[in-house]
């Protein structure tokens, strides 16, 4: 018990504790609102103007208003209406028939009977190409297909081995069509394509070839040109065990002689209309791969003559890995 007279108090210290943190949290929220807020620095005007420009060309392509001319637009109107059609089909690929070509070195092993004595390297060639959809999207135009190529080699003037059909390949497939229609600097984004493809000569043993992919496409265009950039990627198979193994890869190599990617280019000047096909291994060391030439001048509103050059490989499933020299003369449907 303290003494008298000594002027001492007892302090009471919970309120003092209380008082002391009120104070404290008010000065703290006083200096909150006295201290001006950071300011961000703003991103350069040249920066803000790319991407306002990029938006609007982004806008522009994807709005329905489309403000460039293609080469492709009677093609794709008349393709709408075919698939809207329960009764017909639409063109895929190229049809032509060319009743005479000219091939340098032809592969015999494809037909008994054929040898590189008899074999004749005047022949005919034809392609027929179509496709159907599955399922189509509200556009008549974007939507699954099933798209069918058949490719023939005739030994029609080989009387000597009774006219057979050297070579047949057959490219069946599925794929997804994106009818994109984008209006970009001048030109048209025309449509994206990703498929699954089986290509086959229908042989057996020594005389098979055959090969799956997964491809993408695009496919662009202007008012008298298009172009398109085909990649692949071949779906790996299992090595033959035996020589005749029915179930083994036909031929492991075939990438390194038809490459990995395909680039068309089609032009019209007056009347005349030409389709140029190029394919590559991508290669620097071995470089392979092939060109096509497709010059056509019409007949009517239907029909065109053709006259066709090929140069390198994959002529033919069988002559996949055989440097080949083609040139044909013909007819074929009026592609673009």
């Amino acid at each position: 018990m303290p003494r008298k007279g000594t002027g001492l108090k007892l302090v009471n210290i919970p309120k003092f504790c209380v008082s002391a943190l009120t104070l404290i949290f008010i000065n703290s929220a006083y200096a909150q609102e006295t201290t001006p807020p950071v300011q961000e620095t703003p991103p350069p005007e040249s920066e803000l103007e790319i991407v306002k420009s990029v938006k609007q060309v982004v806008e522009e392509a994807n709005d329905n208003n489309q403000t460039t001319n293609s080469i492709l637009d009677k093609r794709v109107k008349s393709v709408k209406e075919s698939n809207i059609n329960p009764f017909s089909i639409s063109q895929y690929r190229q049809n032509y028939l060319l009743p005479f070509t000219y091939v340098s070195s032809p592969n015999a092993i494809s037909v008994d009977g054929l040898t590189d004595e008899n074999i004749d390297k005047f022949e005919a060639k034809y392609q027929i190409s179509v496709s159907m959809p599955l399922y189509l999207m509200d556009d008549d135009a974007s939507g699954v297909f099933f798209g069918m190529t058949l490719i023939s080699f005739w030994q029609v003037y080989n009387s000597e081995t009774s006219k057979p059909f050297r070579e047949n390949n057959y490219e069946p497939e599925v794929f997804y069509q994106w009818q994109t229609d984008w209006d970009i600097l001048g030109y048209r984004f025309n449509q994206f394509n990703l498929g699954l493809n089986h290509q086959s000569n229908g042989q057996s043993g020594l005389k098979s070839r055959s090969w799956n992919r997964l491809y993408a496409t695009a496919i662009f265009s202007d008012i008298d040109s298009f172009y398109y950039l085909k990649a692949w990627y071949r779906l790996p198979e299992d090595e033959k065990t035996f020589e005749l193994d029915p179930t083994g890869d036909d031929n492991p190599d075939i990438t390194d002689f038809i490459g990995h990617a395909e680039l068309g280019y089609g032009f019209n000047f007056g009347k005349v209309n030409l389709l140029t096909k190029i394919t590559n291994n991508l290669s620097f060391s071995e470089n392979r791969g092939s060109i096509e030439f497709n010059l056509t001048y019409p007949i009517n509103d239907r029909y065109d003559w053709l006259l066709q050059y090929f140069n390198g490989y994959g002529d033919s499933l069988i002559d996949y890995n055989r440097h080949q020299q083609r040139i044909g003369l013909g007819i074929q449907l009026k592609l673009f």
